[in-house]
């Protein structure tokens, strides 16, 4: 029986593999748009006209004008994208034992066929 310690275990042989996902990741982004006004300028057109007396102005009192102003926008919104991986319990199909090196020329042996693991 092999004893396995937190100490043997940082000193043991590792095979590394690497295993990928194609995903296509989704995430709501909200654009919000604004809007700000810049200086505005005012242009005199013709001369004053003043009317002497008390005259009564036309019109809406502390009113206001209204037009619109439309503008295509196109907004470039960064966003990193990442993932976490967690791995579930690990299985293993013992195979052969031996006192001889069977390791040596192991990557062309043939893999298991994949079965479901025996409960």
């Amino acid at each position: 029986m092999l004893n396995v310690t937190p100490d043997t275990l940082s000193e043991a042989m590792t095979c590394p593999a690497v295993g990928y996902q194609s995903a296509s990741i989704c995430v709501p982004v909200t654009v919000t748009p604004f809007a700000q006004a810049g200086t505005t300028v005012t242009k005199c057109c013709g001369t004053p006209v003043v009317t002497p007396g008390l005259e009564v102005c036309g019109g809406t009192r502390n009113g206001a004008c209204f037009f619109t102003i439309t503008q295509d926008i196109c907004v470039a919104v960064p966003v990193e994208f990442g993932a976490v991986a967690s791995v579930g319990d690990s299985f293993v199909s013992c195979n052969g034992a031996s006192s001889e090196d069977i390791c040596t020329g192991c990557q062309n042996v043939k893999p298991l066929t994949d079965t479901a693991p025996e409960l």
